[in-house]
């Protein structure tokens, strides 16, 4: 044995491990089919070197980390022409990766007792078979024969543990299983089946990520891992383009989701706008603010997560069971149909395909946008001969269910209705996992109630309760039936990392559109499609996979870290789990859509005693999902996420009657918010913009401010509803959202959400199929391959700031095997394009004789400008484009960046000694001693306002032009004299020169009030403390100041509501937004008083100032009466009115 394991090393590569070796015979094929085990006699003249096999179990990890896969490799022995020359050497016969639905059972064979000859044989000669558990052509089961009982066991334990391992869900951030280490042993005499991904369905954390950034580490000196990169590629743009071909039409469902932390109360309020929404028949609103309901008689306790009869069904508890208890192991990418069996011939190619999800970036099947200036060279005319890539497929039409008609029809009937609840029950035993469901059936009960007359159309499909936290999904009977894998999990969270005080419920459920949406669809291309185009093709509907969340996350304003780590460890511990839905007698059973419900290993603890034959029955190996292993997730919350300003300010903001959108204010410093932005928690989710006052907390004594808050507690947006779909399977669009203040028995106040979802109407075996011949055509892409560029370099020319300039080539496959290919960095650890420049895709796949346009963009924003604005102008640089298993192709580009004054700091502005476009280079600057008040730039703007004889109304309120906006930029930046006279009458003059200045106070990279200071700009009680703070400013923050805060209550003085409006305009941008919390501390006086307060003693100091000037410039007059040498500012501006000196400073900002 020895001998041959050191045979089966020298085919490996060092990075996989020999983990057990079994001899065995290769059954004929008439054994193998015969339904009856063959016995002994009948394979005894097939143990020849030729039937020889050798089983082994290989397995690998990735350098880095310890994810382990395993395959079965089958080697049989290479056969000379001469028997002397018979050695251990051998080859690869087949390979089949523990995967899916892969099995190794195990039979004993039958013995011919008259047989003299097969009664000398082993007694324990077993079958072995083998199954990848595909339905491809080339991926046949293979039946083997062995006598050696104690390797054949150590085979089959390993390879139950390699299964157990296939199936854990990956943690966040750790790599996902691909296999693509098998293709190193692929060639044209052997059969490997390669997946690709760890599960059936991509995980959503990725669609979230660019292609690119999940491709190996690669530069011109570091090699990447080609092969691993070539399956996520190709995966990637098999699932886009099969998605995009079998996609026929959108159904569309109305959602409407609610969470509501109860407090531990029982209900006792008319729920219905929680539950219902704005209905025309919906009782008034302050008619039920204090109604009660009866009390709430005790039913039947209801099984966790059992499918069960509302309370108003009067048919009886008919619902069918295997909604909830058919397979959950539904799994869109199995090619389980028959159409796909004879699509796909050479199994090498194939991946396990996954049309939940892709990263539409990294997908060559999106439509590329026309470019301002191609500069495809002329010289290679030959690539316009190859086959473009395809385009994506034409919009299709969305169906509904409710009917309506007219633009003035009523809101469509939620078709699914998905209520959270948290702190359900708060008493001491309850922590302890009580299993009651008493104050779950009262919540149902008032649930039913609150829909009224419509509660007869709804029937409760599954709920989910871990003691405090529960879910409830109620769907609309007419659609019941196309709800099925339906599957729950519950974790805590709470005390110790356990306790059910906090955590989170999860359901998991399949939705199929119903027959009648084929119905509606063709009423639909009835008006838009010829007679010919009604034909779908869809026998079979797909389904889409939705997931919903409750959580309930740590409390208090300081916990701000417990509740990101809380997320991040029920997004590993949310595990759906087949095993607990699927009853023995469906293991193994295909269901309607196709997929094995289970995929088992032989178990082999008692096939060895006596001599006995081992159980035919198999060892169940459940299907395990994410929550993130789903087309469409919600996650409704508690999530205890708090708002990061003292408690007062909240509170006034909040009671503020001028402040119009003094949500805004606290939506900036809402902790959830900062967490997405920050990328700590929640990050790929999205939320509907909230226009509702916080939710908590509220209180019930008199120990509450004006607008009821707990004078206790600081309000704050604790209960949220978000959202993440895969924008390739789904289409989603929120409708509302918004809190339910009539609703007050607990301390915190409902929301609600609405959501239109549109979900593809396609024919399962019909995507199978098509992926299978999308696979079976990028065969070969091992090999290397060919392509070339339409041209070798590109001049951009000019780059200036906010500006965007296009440019395109072509990259065409020339080969005669698909390729892939991929943009490299110049440098380790690099990104693969300068920051200043993007590509319309980094990543792709043609096949051969295609090609695709590849449109480059520059655009220089803030964050860019204020990095390039300290280089040099020089942007030449070179990109790589590598063709995996190919060579690496480079394209020049020249372009020279244009220096602006945006996106520079305020003191680098105050040493430029003319305008930045004059400089030659980016440090000639002044000295120290010699730096300029205030930037020139700043003052020549407000300086134009302060002149424009005719200034607007609407200034800072409305969108500016932004080709005057850009002339205006320009004229800065060459220091060039305006174009705009200060007698214009044209509003957008004055509106452009506004924004102008906005958007160069936004650009600061370093705010006018230093950030150091925002404490105590903030704790600022009346005016003689902000001067306090004044003083500390840096001296060009502090002319900015004059400047800006004169000039704003010279406009404003006259309308303290266009102030606040004003202020709320100024407020938004990130440098001067400070001012506004800074002025709202002197809130005792209007918004102009505020100005005027702070600029009084600027101006008193001014006028001083300027005093002080005109007795030297008279001095100075007097010394030059007779001389015709006066410099020239005193012959320009020497007059005895001091207030008529414009050439300092306009004589406006001193009145």
């Amino acid at each position: 044995m020895v001998g041959l394991e050191d045979s089966i090393k020298l085919l490996l590569r060092p990075s996989d491990e020999i983990k057990f070796i079994l001899e065995c015979i290769l059954l004929p094929p008439s054994a193998s089919n015969d339904n009856t085990a063959p016995d002994a006699s009948g394979i005894k003249n097939y143990s020849t070197p030729q039937h020889q096999r050798i089983v082994a179990i290989i397995t690998h990890k990735e350098a880095g980390n310890n994810w382990e896969e395993g395959s079965v490799f089958v080697l049989k022995r290479k056969l000379f022409s001469s028997s002397s020359s018979m050695s251990n050497e051998l080859e690869i016969h087949r390979v089949f990766p523990v995967y899916g639905d892969f099995t190794m059972t195990m039979a004993q064979l039958p013995q011919d007792s008259n047989d003299t000859q097969t009664l000398k044989l082993p007694r324990t000669r077993f079958k072995v078979t083998i199954n990848p558990g595909q339905t491809l052509i080339g991926n046949e089961p293979v039946d083997l024969a062995t006598d050696d009982v104690s390797a054949l066991k150590d085979v089959l334990t390993e390879c139950r543990r390699l299964k157990e391992l296939s199936e854990i869900v990956p943690e966040v951030n750790s790599p996902t299983q691909t296999y693509s280490w098998l293709a190193s042993y692929a060639n044209s005499n052997n059969d490997i089946f390669i997946p690709s991904l760890p599960s059936a369905f991509p995980d959503l954390r990725n669609s979230a990520q660019p292609l690119y950034s999940r491709l190996s580490p690669a530069s011109p000196g570091t090699t990447g891992d080609d092969l691993n990169d070539i399956v996520l590629i190709r995966d990637e743009w098999a699932r886009s383009r099969a998605r995009n071909q079998c996609r026929r039409g959108r159904v569309r469902l109305n959602i409407r989701l609610g969470t509501f932390n109860v407090n531990g109360k029982m209900p006792t309020q008319d729920l219905a706008a929680w539950v219902r929404g704005s209905t025309t028949d919906a009782p008034n609103v302050a008619s039920i603010q204090h109604s009660l309901l009866p009390p709430v008689s005790e039913i039947s306790p209801l099984s966790l997560g059992e499918v069960v009869k509302d309370p108003y069904d009067s048919r009886g508890a008919e619902a069918p069971r295997s909604i909830i208890n058919s397979s959950s192991a539904f799994s869109s990418t199995s090619y389980s149909s028959a159409a796909s069996t004879s699509a796909l011939r050479n199994p090498s190619t194939a991946s396990t395909f996954s049309v939940a999800n892709t990263n539409h970036e990294a997908s060559l099947s999106l439509s590329t946008s026309s470019v301002a200036a191609s500069l495809v060279s002329s010289e290679s005319p030959a690539i316009y001969e190859s086959v473009p890539v395809p385009l994506v497929q034409p919009e299709v039409p969305t169906v509904s269910f409710g009917k309506t008609s007219g633009s003035a029809a009523p809101k469509p009937d939620p078709d699914i209705l998905v209520l959270g609840f948290e702190e359900l029950d708060l008493s001491t035993e309850a922590l302890l996992y009580s299993t009651s469901t008493a104050r779950e059936d009262a919540w149902t009960v008032a649930i039913f109630a609150a829909l009224g007359e419509k509660a007869q159309m709804y029937e409760k499909l599954a709920s989910k309760q871990l003691v405090g936290m529960l879910i409830i999904i109620i769907v609309q009977k007419s659609l019941k039936a196309c709800f099925s894998h339906v599957m729950t999990s519950s974790v805590g969270a709470g005390i110790m990392g356990l306790m059910g005080n906090k955590g989170g419920t999860a359901i998991r459920l399949a939705f199929t559109p119903p027959a009648s949406s084929l119905e509606d669809l063709n009423l639909a291309l009835g008006e838009t499609a010829s007679t010919d185009e009604h034909h779908h093709g869809i026998d079979l509907p797909g389904p889409t996979i939705l997931t919903f969340v409750v959580s309930h996350l740590a409390a208090f304003d300081d916990m701000v870290s417990k509740r990101n780590a809380d997320f991040h460890e029920l997004s590993k511990r949310l595990i759906f789990d087949s095993s607990n839905l699927a009853p023995t007698s469906d293991i193994g059973r295909r269901d309607s859509v196709g997929s094995a419900s289970s995929q088992s290993v032989q178990d082999t603890n008692s096939s060895m005693l006596g001599g006995m034959a081992p159980s035919q029955s198999l060892v169940s190996v459940p299907e395990k999902f994410g929550v993130f292993e789903s087309d469409i997730l919600f996650w409704m919350v508690d999530l205890n996420y708090r708002i990061n300003l003292p408690d007062a300010d909240v509170r006034a903001l909040l009671s503020s009657e001028s402040w119009k959108n003094k949500l805004e204010i606290l939506k900036h410093f809402d902790q959830l918010k900062t967490s997405i932005r920050e990328k700590k928690a929640f990050d790929i989710f999205l939320e509907y913009d909230i226009h509702h006052l916080p939710t908590y907390r509220f209180g019930g004594g008199i120990s509450t401010d004006s607008l009821g808050y707990d004078t206790k507690r600081k309000p704050a947006w604790t209960d949220r509803i978000l959202y993440a779909f895969s924008p390739l399977t789904a289409k989603l669009e929120p409708s509302s959202y918004t809190g339910h203040g009539e609703i007050t028995m607990s301390d915190h106040r409902p929301i609600s959400a609405d959501f239109s979802v549109d979900v593809d109407l396609f024919d399962k075996n019909q995507l199978h199929a098509t992926a299978a011949n999308l696979f079976r055509q990028v065969q070969g892409m091992e090999e290397r391959a060919k392509a070339k560029l339409s041209q070798t370099s590109i001049d951009m020319g000019a780059i200036f700031y906010k500006r965007k300039k296009t440019a395109s080539f072509m990259f065409q496959n020339c080969g005669k095997v698909p390729l892939s290919f991929r943009f490299l960095p110049t440098e380790a650890h690099g990104e693969p394009l300068p920051p200043w420049l993007s590509a319309s895709h980094t990543t792709g796949l043609l096949l051969p004789n295609e090609h695709t346009e590849i449109t480059l963009m520059a655009f220089i924003d803030n964050k860019i400008a204020s990095r390039l604005n300290l280089g040099p102008r020089d942007l030449n640089c070179t990109l790589i484009i590598h063709t995996l298993m190919g060579k690496d192709h480079f394209i020049s580009i020249k372009a020279e960046y244009q220096y602006t004054c945006f996106a520079n700091k305020l003191s680098r502005l105050t040493h430029l000694p003319g305008p930045i476009r004059a400089m030659k280079s980016h440090n000639d600057l002044l000295g120290e001693g010699k730096a300029i008040n205030a930037p020139r730039e700043i003052v020549r703007l407000v300086n134009w306002l302060m002149s424009c004889a005719h200034p607007t109304e609407n200034l800072f309120m409305v969108e500016a032009d932004p080709d005057i906006v850009d002339d205006i930029r320009e004229h800065l930046d060459t220091g060039n004299e305006f174009p705009y006279s200060h007698d214009t009458r044209e509003r957008s003059i004055p509106i452009a020169f506004g924004a102008a200045l906005m958007e160069l106070l936004e650009s600061l990279p370093e705010p006018i009030v230093p950030k150091e200071l925002h404490g105590r700009c903030v704790a600022v009680e009346d005016r003689d403390e902000a001067f306090e703070v004044l003083d500390d400013f840096p001296p060009e923050s502090v002319n900015v100041w004059i400047s800006v805060t004169a000039f704003l209550h010279y406009i404003v003085q006259n309308s303290s509501p266009r102030a606040e409006e004003i202020g709320m305009s100024f407020h938004h941008s990130s440098s001067v937004g400070i001012l506004t919390v800074f002025l709202q501390r002197l809130r005792s006086q209007p918004f102009s008083l505020v100005f005027f307060a702070m600029t009084r003693r600027l101006r008193q100091m001014t006028r001083l100032m300027f005093a002080l000037l005109w007795v030297i410039r008279s001095l100075l007059c007097i010394l030059f009466t007779k001389s015709t040498n006066r410099p020239h500012w005193i012959r320009h501006s020497c007059k005895h009115d001091w207030t008529q000196c414009r050439y300092f400073i306009p004589p406006r900002i001193l009145t």
